[in-house]
């Protein structure tokens, strides 16, 4: 392993070590930690909610809804050292249980497949953009099943493991990897390029 990567698995260990300790205070009634994983990740999972429904009472009310059952019942929650991982897991059954029961929602919403996943992406004009065609694979991004264009998001943008997504997702894990295989082969296509420019993509301009 290169040193890079050396790094990289040095940071991962400490953050999962800062979450299980900070995760832990919650949980033995520490109002300092609730404060600071809610300032953390509110806006987190503001954005990722948002990707389901443009209605932001919907929206707010799940992550209001979260917060306060997290608050009354932190004495039963299991311990984790990915907080993200939990909180987004547990807004995604709530958003969508939120949707299915909202009769203005004319969108049918199933637990395990959204039918639409919204996904947007952030770039600077400069050569590299030009290089990789940004406009039109962005395009192309946007016309995956919405199930591919989630698991790239939580794959690549919220940096989750492959078990976690699909545990996020409510899927068996072989189909994470077929998803990001088969979004990353459709944009290989667009972009006439290698899987390397793809994933490039992925991690510097989806947003």
């Amino acid at each position: 392993m290169n040193s890079f990567g050396i790094n990289c698995c040095f940071q991962l260990s400490m953050q999962k070590n800062f979450d299980y300790e900070i995760w832990q205070r919650f949980r033995n009634g520490d109002e300092k930690a609730f404060t600071y994983i809610f300032d953390t990740y509110h806006l987190q999972l503001f954005e990722y909610a948002r990707r389901f429904t443009m209605n932001e009472d919907i929206v707010r009310d799940s992550i209001q809804d979260l917060f306060f059952e997290l608050a009354n019942k932190k004495e039963k929650l299991s311990p984790t050292d990915n907080i993200l991982f939990y909180l987004l897991k547990s807004l995604r059954l709530r958003i969508l249980g939120n949707l299915r029961k909202d009769k203005n929602h004319n969108i049918e919403v199933k637990s395990e497949i959204p039918d639409e996943f919204l996904l947007s992406y952030a770039a600077d004009a400069d050569d590299l953009e030009k290089e990789l065609r940004l406009d039109l694979l962005a395009e192309a991004v946007n016309r995956l099943p919405a199930r591919q264009k989630e698991t790239i998001y939580l794959k690549f943008y919220k940096n989750l493991s492959n078990a976690e997504v699909a545990e996020v997702m409510q899927v068996n894990y072989q189909s994470v990897g077929n998803n990001i295989q088969k979004a990353i082969h459709k944009l290989k296509a667009v972009l006439q390029s290698s899987s390397d420019s793809v994933i490039l993509f992925f991690h510097k301009y989806l947003r």
